[in-house]
């Protein structure tokens, strides 16, 4: 009989199976988390693993563990181990909580500790061990574990609740091979279509449910619909439809009796959720119910949908940069990204809450700090989104801010320069000009009047205040200087300077704007004005065209979006298509659409559906 692997050996397996070189057991412990000791006991089953295979793992001590043979043996040992060794592994605590939960939501009666026993192959003791932690899990999804004497265990609570859990252990256990597996199983073709079984609650109704559907989904899957679903939302429809069937069966319902009567025009718009279910029920004899469909096809847990996306994004980057003390407010890309991110998230027609993401491990692991405030952050600062904020959605909002973080690490120190003059206006230009021809590594983030100081002080958060008056009371690094610098109070300014980068290369505060260069100030000036400009045009020509259809109180939303916008398509960085069109709103609004990419082709600008999907949410809603 194979031997039993727990995941962990599984993935040191696949992980010397993948690497050329060696790896030491201190590596390992660091790359899992765990003790040396504790990889040292998983090497030996690996070995053991090996050997079964006729594979020799060598070891040699200061150097480590690796693997001598030739690619084709690599890959032949890791399909193998993928296939089929995953399955077979010794379920660990995790995995047994899960086993538990899927088996307590899927029978129809009460199960004794006895019977889970024997069901999971470990003791009764094991058991009601498991069962204190089954019930610390339920409890923040608001469900009941009932302990009845002579009767057993049930959990019990609302419907959607039940169904959000069923699919957050789904997606723990699905791995991305599993993934891999599925999305491959849809773009075969012919005779050679072959689908694996997918071990996501084993020994329960839902695994030949999901079966079933994942069969079906294949068989209405077409390669003209992929730009409209990614593989994270073709997966989401998939196990809706399953746990939908799966509870139903049991005669756990998530509303009301209601029959679903558009079914023909559904059918009509091909409307793939509805094509799922319909085969799926139909495969069960189950009914098709208003709000069953409502359940598969959309987010029943989101209640607002009139968020303001530009606000949120400032603030979610303002409250993560105050809790970790990192400036993330001053990457602009952060900013574009994050709203272009949010935008499509919060207002998209499919909405799943429990979409699959491969990151979350690896984020929550490595990154835990900022993982934990974007939490904060985003809970208090989305509306009505308590089910909302699931892990799933915290790593993909932190890989925006890991590549700013990133990013910004290699980057030159600059120093943020706030300059305080008589009005604020007047020999501006000039000024800036010689500072930044003659001060290296600066940034002037803005100008003030003696009238306005305080307010642009505490706005741009400067590093540094330049001002031809004396001010008092500053809580930061400050230069008097004359109205026109001269070259004494350029040497000040250069000290200054770099005495705050000093500080900051001593890890005190981290920069994230490069110095620019100057001697390409002009052209860039030209390059901007003309952008500018013509952002202007556009803007005035496409609130023309939305007219009343225009949200008015997101008028402003739509100007910063419109800018954003055309810089995007101008520096070719528009929104990818793939998983970001929503083909219903483009044939509904197909005149404005139309009018959108005229109004954009006048200026010399060619737009895409995904950017126009991103700009039709500024549509009032009915």
């Amino acid at each position: 009989m194979s031997l039993h692997l727990t995941k962990r050996e599984i993935k040191i397996l696949l992980l010397l199976l993948d690497l050329e070189d060696s790896v030491t057991t201190k590596e390992l412990a660091e790359t899992f988390q765990v003790s040396v000791r504790s990889i040292k006991y998983d090497l030996e089953n690996i070995r053991e693993w090996f050997d079964e295979q006729k594979v020799v793992l060598h070891t040699r001590r200061n150097k480590g563990i690796w693997l001598e043979i030739p690619d084709s043996e690599r890959l032949t040992l890791k399909n193998e181990i993928i296939e089929v060794e995953r399955f077979e592994t010794y379920p660990d605590q995790e995995l047994r909580i899960n086993q538990l939960i899927f088996r307590l939501l899927l029978t129809p009666a009460y199960l004794t500790s006895q019977e889970l026993s024997e069901e999971i192959q470990v003791s009764r003791n094991t058991i009601i061990s498991d069962l204190d932690r089954v019930e610390e899990l339920i409890h923040s999804y608001e469900l009941t574990l009932n302990r009845q004497s002579r009767q057993g265990f049930s959990i019990t609570g609302d419907e959607s609740k039940i169904r959000l859990l069923m699919e957050f252990i789904t997606q723990k256990e699905i791995t991305e091979y599993d993934i891999y597996q599925i999305m491959s199983y849809f773009v075969q073709s012919g005779q050679q279509k072959k689908m694996k079984e997918v071990h996501v609650g084993v020994n329960t109704i839902f695994q030949k449910i999901y079966q079933v559907a994942l069969k079906e989904m294949t068989n209405l899957i077409d390669p003209s619909l992929f730009d409209q679903f990614n593989y994270a939302e073709i997966l989401s429809i998939t196990l809706r439809v399953a746990i939908a069937a799966s509870r139903m069966q049991l005669h756990h319902t998530v509303g009301g009796y209601k029959m679903l009567t558009n079914q023909k025009v559904l059918q009509q718009k091909q409307e793939l959720p509805f094509l799922l279910m319909k085969k799926v029920f139909d495969h069960y004899e189950l009914p098709l119910l208003a709000d069953e469909y409502f359940y598969i096809y959309s987010d029943v847990f989101v209640a607002n949908d009139r968020q303001d996306i530009v606000g949120l994004t400032e603030e979610l980057i303002k409250d993560v940069s105050e809790e970790i003390d990192f400036p993330f407010y001053r990457d602009q890309q952060l900013f574009t990204n994050l709203f272009a991110h949010l935008s499509l998230r919060l207002t998209k027609k499919h909405l799943y809450i429990n979409e699959y993401n491969p990151f979350v491990d690896d984020i929550k692991a490595k990154y835990p700090q900022l993982f934990s405030a974007i939490q904060h952050a985003s809970q208090s600062d989305i509306v009505g989104s308590a089910l909302l904020i699931n892990d799933s959605f915290i790593a993909y909002i932190a890989l925006h801010f890991l590549v700013a973080y990133e990013k910004n690490q290699h980057e030159i120190n600059v120093v943020r320069i706030v300059y305080v003059c008589s009005t604020g206006l007047g020999v501006t230009s000039l000024i800036e000009q010689k500072i930044l021809e003659e001060v290296a590594n600066v940034e002037i983030a803005g100008f003030a009047s003696v009238l306005n100081a305080v307010e642009v002080i505490e706005a741009k958060n400067p590093d540094l205040i330049l001002s031809i008056f004396p001010i008092e009371s500053m809580n930061r690094p400050f230069v008097k200087v004359n109205p026109l610098p001269t070259e004494a109070d350029i040497h000040s300014i250069q000290e200054e300077v770099n005495k705050i980068l000093t500080h900051t290369k001593a890890g005190k505060v981290p920069r994230l704007i490069p110095r620019k260069q100057v001697k390409e100030q002009q052209g860039i000036e030209s390059e901007s004005r003309d952008i500018l400009v013509r952002t202007y045009i556009i803007y005035e020509e496409l609130l023309k065209a939305f007219g009343e259809n225009l949200t008015q109180e997101y008028k402003e939303a739509f100007l910063l979006h419109v800018m954003l916008m055309v810089h995007r398509i101008t520096f070719d960085s528009q929104y990818e298509n793939e998983g970001n069109i929503v083909k219903e709103i483009l044939l509904m609004q197909h005149e404005l659409v139309q009018k959108i990419e005229q109004i954009f082709a006048k200026n010399d600008l060619m737009v895409n559906q995904a950017e126009i999907t991103a700009l039709l949410n500024y549509i009032r809603k009915e």
